[in-house]
């Protein structure tokens, strides 16, 4: 599978799964958006990318502020031509039993994986519709996104509700284009 001329934008990727996805497509071709509240990470692994031949580049992105992901998304766009592929992998971990489960984590978890899925699909999805070049977006998922764990309520709530947004963005994006997969 080549990816050569597609530009993709990895949210968390200036670590763990994000980064695998970063080298990973970049070694296919692809060129690598490495969005991350880390500048200075997200610079080290597209730098990373550039001395083994790619071409990338790190945005600070909090997947929580909308105007954030608007300005990182089409600085990328600018700079690389558009948008083809969105990697919404953005993602954290916090356990509780439910009965002291603090509402504080609960919004942070349901923020950093759902509203960061939404917002960045939203800034992405009209650089993948332009032109009619239409687009992929992958939403990581997990187990978690079809079953149930103890300790976990707000995570298991983010990833059913990821699920949601992919099947409601293939629906929409499908005519247009835009693949949408978990």
């Amino acid at each position: 599978m080549s990816l050569q001329n597609k530009v993709a934008l990895i949210t968390g990727a200036a670590s763990g799964i994000g980064r695998e996805c970063a080298l990973k497509l970049a070694s296919k071709g692809a060129t690598i958006v490495i969005a991350d509240l880390n500048q200075a990470a997200a610079d080290k692994v597209a730098e990373e990318i550039k001395q083994a031949g790619g071409k990338a580049m790190g945005v600070v992105m909090d997947v929580t502020d909308e105007a954030a992901v608007n300005a990182g998304t089409d600085l990328a766009a600018k700079t690389f031509g558009g948008i083809d592929i969105l990697v919404a992998n953005a993602g954290i971990q916090i356990v509780h039993p439910i009965e002291d489960f603090p509402f504080a984590d609960w919004k942070k978890i349901i923020a950093i994986h759902l509203d960061g899925s939404f917002l960045t699909t939203k800034a992405a999805i009209k650089h993948m519709y332009a032109g009619g070049k239409g687009g992929s977006i992958i939403y990581m998922g997990s187990v978690h996104s079809h079953e149930a764990s103890r300790l976990k309520a707000a995570y298991v709530a983010a990833k059913h509700g990821i699920l949601g947004l992919a099947r409601v963005v293939a629906k929409e994006g499908g005519p247009k284009g835009v693949r949408a997969n978990v």
